[in-house]
């Protein structure tokens, strides 16, 4: 228990002190970013550094993760479907297409109700938000950074 305390302390300061050079410059490489935060189960979408969109997500836990890190958005599908899954992934938006983890059309339970569900490893983001999102995306320039990692609800 004093391993993953002693290891969560030493993240959440390496969080603290880089964030603000690791964002100057994030913002100041790519027009537009999603920037999805999994220990407050927000998202928020940046262009030119300034906020155009806040959006509720529900992203994977500790057996299901989503994996923390800076990706460029190679791949946009408004009709994917998931053969692994059998299931329907509407507006994917894939951040890691190796993988096949994207942020996609999905539920988003009240932070009450979300407690036990999980992603897979994508980004879950309701409508009106994913399509608006979707449609504000572009394959090739738009970087999306994943921070934290999921905890208790």
């Amino acid at each position: 228990m004093n391993k993953y305390l002693l290891l969560f302390s030493i993240l959440l300061l390496a969080n603290i002190l880089l964030s603000p050079t690791l964002e100057a410059d994030i913002f100041q490489e790519y027009e537009k970013v999603i920037w999805i935060n999994q220990l407050k189960q927000v998202g928020t979408a940046y262009e030119r550094g300034k906020k155009v969109l806040e959006f509720p997500v529900l992203t994977g836990d500790d057996e299901t993760t989503t994996e923390p890190g800076i990706y460029l958005v190679r791949v946009k599908d408004e009709d994917y479907y998931s053969r692994k899954y059998q299931t329907p992934m509407p507006y994917s938006i894939f951040f890691n297409y190796k993988e096949r983890a994207a942020i996609h059309e999905g539920e988003v339970p009240p932070p009450k109700k979300k407690i036990g569900l999980a992603t897979h490893g994508c980004v879950h983001v309701q409508q009106p938000y994913i399509e608006r999102l979707y449609d504000w995306t572009e394959a090739g320039r738009t970087l999306v950074v994943i921070m934290g990692r999921r905890t208790q609800d």
